[in-house]
């Protein structure tokens, strides 16, 4: 066991006096009293090799009051680092900085330019689907012409001819349902073109009207029609409710999808398929017009009309029966044309050309 220096030296100075009682220790004669104070060593605390042997060989004995300050040192670092560690508090703005006004008010205007930007689109959405669309559904009705013809207008009135003044008429009253006027000359209508008296049920913008309409029949290509929905394209706009007659070229069937107006549908979104019309200038049945439309063919114009006509059997040379004869008997047996069904006629489409 090691015993502290401090207790060596009080049990080794009895013996120092009683050998020179005229000596000094450590620069004090005999006789001279002074306090020593002992210092209790810190358990598991080692004295520094330095202090336990001082550079004259002598023990250093402290005096009271002074307080050793190598030996204070271990305490107050363990004081300190007793003492619980304090973290500075951050205040909101240290934490989160401040974000400049100019970037705030930015963001502010883009925020209120893409609301804005969303409620124009959503509107713009809710017209075009409100807004009614109409799409061709079936092309209008032509006739394929299995048969031509030409009528020159240096044959009228001729012998055995068939350009006859008759003729020439009433093929221009066909002409009339298949051509328009357009300024000095006269243009192919689309389809057919027949006079249509109608009812306008509801307005679908850009003159453009759901109409109940009634029209005749114009020869195969277009059936009657008798308070049938239409679609009318008018060249002047008119009011719901209003009643009119006007000359139209059939355009075909069109798919109108639209929100209804109109009972028994009213408020419903559907597509329904319907009749279209064209409003157009027809060409008057009128001896002025027809001598217009001798001088156009005259000049080089090219004008044909297609026509339903009635033409003779070939198979039953028009009888309308065909003959076999019969052994021991005069008279032949006459069997019933299955070409015409009898009728000696057949029913053929006839493009007509038009030449001086």
């Amino acid at each position: 066991m090691r015993l502290p220096i401090s207790l060596l030296l009080l049990a080794a100075l009895p013996f120092a006096q009683a050998a020179k009682p005229d000596s000094t220790l450590f620069g004090k004669k005999a006789g001279e009293t002074e306090k020593v104070v002992v210092t209790q060593a810190i358990e598991g605390d080692k004295a520094p090799a330095d202090k336990m042997a001082p550079a004259g060989g002598k023990p250093v004995m402290e005096k009271e009051g002074d307080a050793p300050k190598e030996a204070m040192k271990p305490k107050m670092e363990m004081a300190e680092e007793a003492k619980p560690a304090i973290k500075p508090k951050m205040t909101e703005e240290a934490e989160a900085p401040k974000k400049p006004m100019a970037e705030t008010d930015s963001k502010k205007s883009e925020a209120k330019k893409s609301d804005a930007e969303m409620k124009k689109d959503e509107a713009d959405k809710v017209k075009e689907e409100e807004e009614p669309t109409i799409t061709p559904f079936r092309p209008a009705k032509t006739l394929a012409a299995k048969e031509k013809r030409v009528f020159k207008f240096s044959n009228l009135n001729k012998p055995l001819a068939f350009e006859t003044t008759r003729e020439l008429q009433r093929l221009f009253a066909l002409l009339t349902t298949q051509y328009v006027a357009d300024g000095k000359t006269f243009a192919k209508a689309p389809g057919p073109v027949t006079a249509i008296s109608y009812i306008i049920l509801q307005d679908l913008g850009e003159q453009r009207y759901v109409a109940k309409a009634s029209w005749p029949t114009v020869g195969e290509a277009l059936p009657a029609g008798t308070d049938a929905w239409a679609i009318l394209l008018l060249d002047e706009e008119v009011k719901v409710g209003a009643t009119g007659r006007m000359t139209g070229t059939h355009a075909g069937t069109v798919a109108l999808d639209f929100t209804a107006k109109f009972s028994p549908i009213d408020g419903k979104t559907l597509t329904i398929r319907r009749e279209a019309f064209v409003e157009c200038k027809p060409i008057e049945e009128s001896n002025a017009n027809l001598t217009k439309f001798i001088e156009q063919v005259a000049q080089g114009g090219e004008f044909s009309v297609t026509t339903t006509e009635r033409v003779g059997c070939k198979v039953c040379n028009s009888l309308g029966y065909t003959r076999e004869p019969q052994k021991g008997k005069l008279e032949d047996k006459r069997v019933p044309c299955t070409n015409c069904d009898s009728t000696g006629k057949l029913s053929t489409t006839t493009e007509t050309k038009f030449a001086p």
